[in-house]
């Protein structure tokens, strides 16, 4: 496909399920890809270079992408680029940002999937002396629901119907709506990147399924059920629905942009609307989170614990603590699942100096966003 006039030009970074279907995705339609990995962990972008591509199927589109280029050399990636994205996971973006640092180019825009990477960024390019007019910007998630099952395939079982999404500061948001929206057109404005990670729910959802099935998890290695259609009953929805009382109060300290959990699948996914049924009910007949590419954690020990709490519950209840917001749902569940993996989550999480925003009150949090 020929490339759109005047097109952005992309940098993916990342080859785990997320960061291949965005290069595919993107590739496919019309735009050039740089798809880019840490040397440490080049195995899949190898598999990837010698199938001189990404197969990609599902609701992202069906064909082969063959990108611009595929390389560990993360300078090269980058360069001339509008738009960089952070494909892996949160534990991901902090060495990307690093080792870019004195690399950025003016004018250009590097994505977060959630768990304030924007205001980390913010932070780590301040305290290396970046100078550069790079721009941070935060989504509530990933765009997609996907799996890849081994390099260079990957299968695209859900699409977000609109994924809300802010700049830091928040003036520069539609600035990059124009430029990413012939693209994505899913992306739609977030009142600001605080608002952003604070909409995140997978750090609402995904604790309480895994912590209450922590025997059936170990007892049948995640064999033979589904994490959502089995595992989120009633008992565990009245746990996430206490839980997301909790963060709709410390996200109303900076923003109003709040969306509590009970509507957010109809915000988010309207194409497998289920209507107004419970939370439990929603959860449990999602044919997105039911699907067989989607099954039980082999192990507690997994991302849904080991990236939703420290990037996401522990930075909640730490911000609560400070600024007179309780939340002793979300707090019970940090130290549960410190207890079982043997984890001070409270030390091993994001902190207010982390964000940047340690010395600031609620009102110097606002004006920085802005």
């Amino acid at each position: 496909m020929p490339k759109p006039s005047g097109s952005p030009k992309f940098a993916v970074l990342g080859t785990g399920n997320s960061g291949q279907t965005f290069a595919a995705d993107i590739t496919l339609k019309g735009y050039s890809v740089n798809l880019a990995e840490m040397p440490e962990f080049e195995s899949n972008l190898r598999v990837i270079e010698k199938k001189g591509g990404i197969e990609i199927s599902g609701d992202a589109g069906n064909g082969f992408a063959e990108l611009n280029m595929i390389t560990t050399d993360l300078t090269a990636a980058i360069k001339g680029v509008d738009i960089i994205i952070i494909g892996g996971s949160a534990h991901a973006h902090e060495p990307f940002s690093k080792a870019l640092a004195h690399h950025f180019e003016d004018g250009q825009f590097i994505v977060f999937t959630s768990n304030f990477g924007a205001m980390r960024f913010h932070k780590w390019m301040k305290e290396a002396g970046v100078t550069t007019l790079v721009t941070p910007v935060e989504t509530i998630s990933l765009l997609y629901a996907t799996r890849a099952p081994e390099p260079g395939v990957v299968a695209c079982i859900g699409l977000k119907s609109k994924l809300p999404t802010a700049a830091l500061p928040a003036s520069r948001t539609a600035e990059f709506l124009e430029k990413i929206k012939p693209v994505f057109p899913q992306f739609v404005a977030a009142e600001n990147a605080w608002s952003a990670s604070m909409n995140n729910l997978n750090p609402i959802v995904h604790p309480p399924m895994v912590l209450f099935n922590a025997g059936r998890i170990e007892a049948t290695g995640g064999k033979g059920w589904n994490l959502y259609a089995d595992g989120a009953t009633e008992s565990v929805a009245k746990i996430m629905l206490s839980m997301d009382a909790e963060r709709m109060a410390v996200l109303k300290l900076i923003s109003n942009d709040g969306i509590p959990i009970k509507d957010s699948f109809e915000a988010f996914y309207a194409t497998y609307s289920l209507g107004k049924k419970t939370l439990s009910e929603t959860l449990r007949q999602s044919p997105i989170h039911s699907h067989p590419a989607f099954p039980a954690p082999s192990s507690v020990d997994t991302r849904y614990i080991n990236e939703d709490l420290p990037f996401g519950l522990v930075p909640w209840a730490l911000i609560g603590r400070a600024w007179g917001v309780p939340t002793p749902t979300i707090d019970a569940i940090i130290q549960i699942a410190s207890i079982i993996l043997n984890v001070d989550y409270f030390k091993e999480g994001l902190t207010m100096d982390d964000l940047g925003i340690a010395e600031m009150n609620p009102d110097g949090v606002k004006a920085f966003l802005a």
